[in-house]
């Protein structure tokens, strides 16, 4: 679980960190217009949010209370992150669901660290 964590948490600051400072350096967002540069620059800020959360968690590992918390918030955010990708697929606004993919096996993975 704790080297799930970090990695994962990594990528999400490091993602994060893309498109907080720098959403055109992504393909998709190559030529974005104004919102949906927004709109990606406020989705890397959750996502740094959620990798600083992570980095904390690995650090305070030893501290067991720490974990449900964390992984119900982590569960949470990928969650709903991969049903806005999926509902934006449904309502043919985009046509790329790797991102949704990825999400949802983040999910499933921070669910069975949960239940385990």
């Amino acid at each position: 679980m704790k080297i799930f964590i970090i990695l994962v948490g990594l990528l999400e600051l490091l993602v994060g960190s893309v498109l907080l400072l720098n959403p055109r350096l992504m393909v998709a967002y190559k030529k974005g217009n104004n919102a949906l540069l927004t709109t990606a620059r406020m989705y890397g800020a959750a996502a740094c949010s959620i990798g600083i959360f992570a980095i904390y968690i690995f650090i305070n590992f030893q501290n067991s209370v720490l974990h449900e918390p964390f992984l119900i918030v982590f569960a949470a955010f990928h969650f709903l992150v991969s049903l806005a990708i999926i509902i934006s697929f449904l309502l043919k606004q985009t046509r790329d669901l790797k991102i949704a993919m990825l999400h949802g096996l983040f999910f499933i993975i921070t669910l069975y660290f949960l239940i385990q």
